[in-house]
């Protein structure tokens, strides 16, 4: 209980644990009518006290699902992550008379590469479906090495992400409300999928 009052009521002590840090305040009435005010002075201290420890708990539950989310992305190496990209565009419905156009998705699995450098932003995109799971990681992790003047990218290079860490990525976005097709997943991930399948077989 965060209220403690003495027996004889000459002392009421109020104690809140608040964002992990132990709060207290104590009041010594003299006289009955005082004891009276004192209480009710710390009920409401003690709600003034719970109120905020409730909403530092609900801002820290946040950044945890915030670092959870953007964690399913993180591949290793600073600076360097991996996501579907969503370019969302509008194209006209097929054999509609109307001007209404629909919105569609198209899904690009890819190393991200952004940051700043000497004060300045930097980020490049590089498609893995186009390049090659392998390639846009070497393309990712060079271009991360001359912006950043990095001379040696050997132990970079090694940081390679498994491309089974796409299929995390892909539910977790899928989670999000993206409606990301099974085909935009990595070819890698999918030539892997199909020979595990026929081994099953």
């Amino acid at each position: 209980m965060p209220i403690y009052e003495k027996e004889d009521g000459s002392q009421i002590r109020v104690a809140v644990s608040v964002g992990g840090k132990l709060r207290q305040q104590y009041f010594h009435p003299k006289t009955l009518e005082q004891l009276t005010s004192d209480r009710k002075k710390a009920k409401d201290v003690e709600l003034e006290w719970k109120f905020e420890a409730n909403l530092i708990a609900s801002q820290k539950n946040k950044e945890r699902k915030e670092k959870r989310r953007s964690s399913a992305y993180v591949t290793g190496v600073g600076g360097i992550k991996m996501k579907f990209l969503v370019n969302t565009k509008r194209r006209p419905r097929r054999g509609a008379k109307t001007k209404h156009k629909r919105k569609i998705s198209y899904f690009t699995p890819a190393f991200v590469v952004s940051g700043s450098q000497d004060g300045k932003l930097f980020c490049k995109n590089f498609n893995i479906k186009t390049q090659g799971f392998d390639q846009a990681w070497f393309n990712a992790v060079s271009y991360l090495g001359e912006v950043k003047n990095i001379r040696s990218l050997d132990h970079l290079y090694k940081k390679k992400p498994h491309v089974v860490q796409f299929k995390v990525i892909y539910d977790w976005q899928r989670k999000l409300g993206h409606k990301i097709p099974e085909e935009r997943l990595p070819d890698e991930y999918l030539a892997m999928n199909l020979l595990e399948g026929k081994g099953e077989g």
